[in-house]
């Protein structure tokens, strides 16, 4: 049977060389909900691959043990042969890739590749191997159907457009962090270069109207722009 979890559940290990990748990658994962580790070479890889880590995304040029022997390694550990692992490299022809999937790889991807695919495999991989994302998101009153791209409240269907079902579920799924206008405009919009950041304020006030009393939790920040908060606290001045 599958398990069914929330994001905030699953750990994912990154290990990169590069510092900067690592951090990249683990801010876009950290922002989705997941909790991440960090690794920057092969034996500190070994030494965070414990039997709580759900995914790991790994490099196959490290410095000292390579990305190969550190798969290999994690393959031949019982508590750790059963993690999924995703390379993420650079090393781009096809006899690296079969190397890699044969060395007990789940997928393989070269880079440079675009976050929203990387986390599209990590899903894929993960349902893969059992471990399912909760769909259904409920906070007090509001539910939202992250599969039907619909949202109710206490029951009663919300009626939101497409743009306002994810500016509703990314506030949620990121509860209490303060986001500008423009980091909004980049996570919602596909076409962020064509729209202006009143266009998430037309579209703030529109979602906030269909949520009527229950709008009081999406906040605006004064110099930032909004965040979702669960409690009823007050706005900030």
């Amino acid at each position: 049977m599958p398990r069914t979890v929330e994001p905030s559940e699953i750990k994912i290990l990154v290990v990169d060389d590069e510092e900067d990748v690592v951090e990249v990658i683990g801010h876009f994962l950290s922002e989705e909900g997941y909790q991440v580790e960090k690794a920057y070479d092969g034996e500190e890889a070994l030494k965070k691959a414990s039997p709580e880590i759900d995914l790991i995304v790994l490099d196959i040029m490290l410095p000292g043990l390579d990305g190969y022997e550190v798969c290999k390694r994690l393959r031949s550990r019982a508590e750790t042969e059963h993690i999924p692992i995703i390379f993420l490299t650079a090393k781009s022809e096809e006899e690296d890739q079969v190397k890699g999937l044969m060395m007990g790889g789940d997928d393989y991807l070269t880079k440079p590749v675009s976050p929203q695919v990387l986390l599209a495999r990590i899903k894929a991989v993960l349902r893969r191997v059992g471990v399912e994302e909760s769909r259904t998101l409920k906070v007090k009153d509001l539910t939202i159907y992250e599969d039907e791209y619909r949202a109710s409240l206490r029951g009663r269907d919300l009626g939101l457009t497409l743009t306002e079902f994810e500016l509703l579920r990314y506030l949620v799924r990121h509860p209490r962090k303060a986001f500008t206008r423009q980091e909004l405009l980049e996570r919602i919009w596909k076409d962020a270069m064509m729209v202006t950041e009143r266009t998430v304020d037309a579209h703030i006030k529109n979602l906030r109207e269909k949520l009527g009393d229950f709008a009081k939790h999406i906040q605006t920040v004064r110099g930032v722009g909004y965040r979702f908060v669960e409690e009823d606290e007050p706005a900030e001045s």
